[in-house]
């Protein structure tokens, strides 16, 4: 039996792989706040897809409770909408509670949009969700007192009961996950060590805050829940820090540092986001960042207009970005991501191919590195360009945001491109990306494929790397018969080591109908020299190096060489630079 069910729907499309082990944080900090008060509080995360109707009011009825709570988002919105209609119908003394940013952005419209809740909390949820539990087991029916929400009265009036905010974050525990969880596939590995930011972008929520104010978590509580997420993870060694600004301060950013490399050695991997503005004054923490178990940081690009980042308020140029991701690549960080927003404030033709060749710059800039994406912009509500959208030159055309994924088609247009126009843009940047990354990586140093695969391996991180080296067949038979199979690089072998190692073909030869060719990189084609031809055909799994140089011995067609098997050796050794074979001990 427990008091309170806290649901998180993640929003699953087809073309689109929804992570749904990913747990909703905010939820599980009410929940450990509301057992500070002896109240049990459980979550439960669904994808949309699943048969959810019934599983949530099996739960309800099965452990009678009549206090059920939703994180409420841009794309699980309508999902919620129509299940609540069912649900209050299934269990008629249900009381419904709604969160989360798209609620504190304009809780009125979201309580019009979903009529079946009975209040909304706006901002931080602790607080308010503890006193609605106090107040609903007195059987208290008046919440006006209760800070932190809005409701619908009986006459119909909208109430705003007035905000509230904690400065003491460590007022609130941490949340111990496993406690409060009704799934057994969640992956805990998320930690914020504040809230708020220090920026006010136009495309945020954030921005059209009238105080922004940053609070921090004390640093002892961070590490001691680094400590307890860290004892906690199933057979993953990862923590993706949530924080918009996790380096804003520098010792707290050293501290946090040095505690993962003297407790850890730095074995475990870590992400974050940064702003530009921020990091490019912390440059100097980079090495310590990247001995600590720094695998990726996230940056947002925006645009690479400087008048479409004044607009958006970023507070940074262009060319600061570019010294950034720089200055990361140079520091070993394996991986940045950097999101670029297509069709937002005052897009046009000729500022989407400035932001297109800032892209492919940066892919330059830190090759084997820098991942680029992309994403539609999309008006959410409670954000300055939402609320004022034609003084960013935009019209909204979708303001549900229901024609199709947030990031994926276009809710707005310019005034001089169409919703049609920019998602064709958006495409178009997608493809010249990948282009881009598809050339690179046939110039990398196999160490740095090499990387990309272990982050998979360890952390299961897959990058943009890692993605285009499977899309060719023997560069990922290569690294994934080295890394899951023991097989061995020509690089591990001596002339005498290889004697007695057998060479695995990692693609097999195509034909013209008159000659073989060794497929390199997945695209190009290489006629093979009449020796090239007789080793790879002799690739085959079968027989060991030795007997391969006993059998072209005997050829006459190589007669001419004066050692053979150094020829062959060599052979293998481009054949190696090329990723189309690997090595097995015969023994």
């Amino acid at each position: 039996m427990f008091d309170a069910l806290l649901v998180h729907i993640s929003t699953s499309y087809i073309h689109q792989n929804v992570r749904s082990a990913e747990p909703q944080l905010g939820q599980y900090y009410i929940a450990e706040y509301a057992d500070t008060e002896g109240f049990s509080v459980k979550v439960k995360k669904y994808s949309s897809h699943e048969p959810i109707l019934n599983s949530i009011i099996d739960i309800l009825e099965s452990n009678q409770c009549r206090i059920l709570g939703f994180y409420v988002d841009s794309e699980n919105l309508w999902t919620i909408r129509r299940l609540l209609f069912d649900i209050k119908k299934a269990i008629e003394d249900l009381f419904v509670v709604i969160g989360g940013p798209q609620v504190t952005g304009d809780s009125k419209l979201a309580l019009k949009r979903i009529p079946s809740a009975d209040c909304a909390i706006v901002g931080e949820g602790e607080k308010p969700f503890l006193e609605i539990l106090k107040a609903k087991t007195k059987g208290i029916t008046d919440l006006s007192n209760i800070k932190g929400i809005s409701f619908t009265d009986k006459e119909g009036n909208f109430i705003f009961t007035g905000s509230q905010l904690v400065s003491n974050l460590d007022t609130y525990p941490y949340p111990r996950r496993e406690r409060y969880t009704l799934d057994s596939n969640i992956i805990f590995d998320q930690i914020s060590t504040g809230r708020g930011c220090v920026g006010h972008c136009a495309f945020c929520y954030e921005g059209n805050k009238t105080e922004n104010k940053l609070r921090l978590r004390s640093i002892d509580n961070v590490i001691e829940e680094i400590d307890y997420v860290i004892s906690h993870l199933k057979d993953q060694h990862y923590i993706s820090f949530l924080d918009d600004t996790f380096i804003i301060n520098s010792e707290r950013t050293r501290t946090i540092c040095n505690h993962l490399i003297n407790k850890y050695n730095g074995n475990i991997g870590w992400f974050c986001e940064a702003r530009v503005d921020i990091l490019q004054n912390n440059i100097a923490l980079l090495p310590l960042m990247k001995q600590s178990g720094l695998i990726r940081v996230q940056l947002g690009g925006e645009s690479g207009s400087q008048m479409i980042l004044d607009a958006y308020r970023k507070h940074m140029r262009t060319e600061d970005l570019k010294n950034v991701v720089q200055k990361i690549y140079e520091a070993g960080i394996p991986s940045i991501y950097i999101n670029f927003i297509v069709g937002g404030a005052f897009e046009t033709l000729e500022s989407f191919n400035q932001t297109l060749e800032f892209a492919l710059d940066l892919i330059e800039t830190a090759p084997g590195c820098a991942e680029v994406g992309s994403s539609l912009f999309s008006p959410y509500v409670g954000t300055p360009m939402r609320q004022t959208p034609s003084s960013f030159g935009i019209s909204i055309i979708d303001s549900d945001l229901i024609s199709g994924p947030d990031g994926f088609m276009p809710f707005v247009r310019t005034k001089e491109l169409s919703e049609q126009k920019i998602l064709q843009l958006k495409n178009i940047f997608d493809i010249e990306i990948k282009k881009k990354r598809s050339e690179v990586v046939k110039r990398l140093p196999k160490e740095c494929l090499y990387k990309h695969y272990l982050l998979y391996r360890k952390f299961e991180m897959a990058t943009d790397w890692l993605n285009q080296c499977q899309e060719i067949e023997s560069m990922n038979n290569y690294f994934e018969s080295i890394i899951d199979y023991g097989f061995s690089s020509i690089d591990d072998l001596s002339l005498e080591k290889i004697q007695m190692c057998i060479p695995y073909r990692t693609c097999q030869p195509v034909s013209d109908g008159e000659s073989y060719y060794r497929v390199v990189y997945g695209d190009e084609y290489k006629k093979n020299t009449p020796l090239q031809n007789a080793v790879f055909l002799l690739s085959s799994g079968k027989i060991c190096f030795c007997e391969i140089v006993s059998i072209l011995k005997r050829n006459e067609e190589f007669r001419q060489y004066d050692n053979i098997e150094n020829e062959i050796y060599a052979v293998f050794q481009e054949f190696d630079h090329e990723f189309l074979v690997v090595w097995k001990s015969a023994f």
